[in-house]
């Protein structure tokens, strides 16, 4: 079965972008993920524990994701054709009915 690349790409970056400015948030108000945050700034310059950051790890989170996952999608995508492979989808077994 073939991937649909751009919905995975899609899904996939919207909750990246949520989880990665929700990170920052509750690094905010709670103090909690806030060595995470420390961890990812040197990849994503601007991303730390501020309202700014907050929206960095939003843009960030989803072209990052958005990116990666279509890629990853393609390349599966890909291999399928090369290999020929045709996965179908099992069909339901019918329930006798008891008499």
């Amino acid at each position: 079965m073939k991937l649909n690349s751009l919905k995975l790409a899609l899904s996939a970056a919207i909750i990246s972008a949520i989880s990665m400015s929700a990170l920052v948030v509750s690094g905010i108000q709670l103090g909690r993920g806030v060595g995470l945050v420390r961890l990812l700034n040197p990849l994503f310059p601007g991303y730390n524990v501020s309202w700014k950051g907050a929206g960095f790890g939003l843009v960030y989170g989803f072209v990052a994701c958005f990116i990666y996952t279509g890629l990853l999608a393609e390349i599966y995508n890909g291999l399928l054709a090369f290999k020929g492979i045709k996965i179908k989808a099992k069909k339901p077994v019918a329930k006798k009915k008891k008499k």
